[in-house]
């Protein structure tokens, strides 16, 4: 089976399969799922038994709650036993490599507020002028494309990430930001406006990095919830003054990529469905930031074969 096909019948299922798959997986009944979905019984009927394909906004409300209730790990899972290291692609295929550090860029940075688009940051790349930007988001752009290329020069199946590899990131993410200490822990507080839960001191940072790096390593038998913790864990401890989004999605990429995934691609419009989900994690519910790092993993291999 090539892997096209492989995304195919793995993930792109039709709204039918995954209403059934979210029947099968639960023990919800065709009237709560109508109810769910906002729908009467005969809609759900005539879409079950009846082959009526759903409006598209219904079709995305069928998504949604298929990714509430369907793990996602099993599509991942399956794709990782078929599909064998992304890396060897990002490393060797030189356009597929450009596109991607293209779109990887464009859709981390605008999750930290960034106003340029994709042509921008192609002209950014290449070195031209982009009229009516800022330099320093400019620079942003051509520091998160460097720090990706380190990435992929440093890291090989089964790298260990280590302290050094961690503020190396920071120290390119936030070149000439000087005030922002690149590639040192922050020495004071921040404030975060997505989150209820207190940071650590600037005292403690050390000591909680100390901790998860000694365990970023060890990924257990659930490796895709152990990537989800970790990141969550990096964003809670929020170790430097800036740049902790960017790096931590990095530090995804990096476990992602040494355990032969492909990376996860975690899109702009995403970006309130992820803040939830780290909003979730805060009070020990990690289901949501899993099933967004499989999504967006999906969509990863979806861009490696397009």
């Amino acid at each position: 089976m090539s892997y096209k096909e492989l995304i195919m019948e793995k993930h792109c299922l039709t709204d039918k399969e995954k209403l059934d798959r979210i029947l099968e997986a639960t023990d919800i009944s065709r009237s709560e799922l109508a109810r769910r979905l906002e729908v009467g019984y005969k809609t759900v009927y005539r879409w079950l038994d009846k082959d009526i394909q759903p409006h598209p906004s219904q079709s995305n409300d069928i998504d949604q709650l298929f990714k509430e209730y369907v793990d996602l790990r099993n599509v991942v899972l399956e794709l990782h036993k078929k599909i064998k290291n992304p890396i060897k692609v990002l490393k060797t295929n030189k356009e597929i490599r450009e596109k991607f550090f293209l779109e990887m860029t464009y859709h981390s940075n605008a999750i930290e507020g960034s106003r340029m688009t994709i042509k921008e940051i192609g002209k950014a790349f290449e070195g031209k002028q982009v009229r009516g930007k800022e330099l320093f988001e400019v620079l942003e752009a051509v520091n998160h494309k460097n720090a990706l290329e380190f990435l992929l020069d440093s890291i090989c199946l089964n790298f260990r990430i280590d302290q050094n590899y961690i503020l190396k990131l920071h120290s390119i993410v936030m070149y000439n930001f000087n005030n922002e200490l690149p590639g040192k822990y922050r020495t004071g507080h921040v404030n975060l406006t997505n989150t209820e839960k207190a940071l650590p001191s600037a005292q403690d940072v050390p000591l909680r990095m100390g901790k998860f790096i000694k365990a970023i390593n060890n990924y257990g038998k659930d490796t895709l919830g152990k990537i989800a913790a970790d990141h969550y864990e990096f964003e809670a401890i929020h170790p430097f003054f800036d740049g902790n989004g960017r790096v931590g999605r990095l530090l995804i990429m990096t476990q992602l990529l040494i355990k032969g995934f492909a990376p996860a691609i975690i899109q702009i419009d995403d970006r309130y469905k992820y803040y939830m989900a780290l909003s979730k994690a805060d009070f020990g519910d990690h289901k949501n930031i899993v099933q967004m790092l499989c999504d967006s993993i999906i969509k990863g291999y979806e861009f490696l074969i397009e």
